[in-house]
């Protein structure tokens, strides 16, 4: 989701100037954005602690139970998400690998 991907972005630049204030205060607000995928509750409602779905790492839900009722609307796009981002991390770990080689030959 452009929530997900904002909330990486943010942290990536927090974690570069850890002082940044006006980043951290972002970073709340972008978490206070994010709602239940199941049931639309939000995560600013008192009470709600969203969940990532573990699967996918993209989707959140209230509880076990709201991912359940909601599983097979969720499920094309988890899957098709999780696929993604393990070809991604495949990816990441060859060119790795490819840059130790490189450097191992010199």
């Amino acid at each position: 989701s452009a929530n997900r991907a904002a909330v990486k972005k943010v942290k990536a630049a927090l974690e570069k100037d850890p002082e940044n204030e006006e980043l951290a205060s972002m970073l709340e607000y972008l978490k206070l954005e994010r709602m239940c995928d199941g049931c639309g509750a939000s995560a600013r409602d008192e009470g709600v602690r969203l969940r990532v779905c573990t699967r996918c790492r993209q989707a959140f839900f209230c509880s076990q139970a709201c991912l359940e009722r909601s599983y097979e609307r969720h499920k094309p796009d988890c899957t098709r998400l999780r696929a993604q981002r393990k070809a991604r991390e495949r990816a990441e770990a060859q060119s790795k690998e490819a840059a130790q080689g490189d450097q191992k030959v010199r």
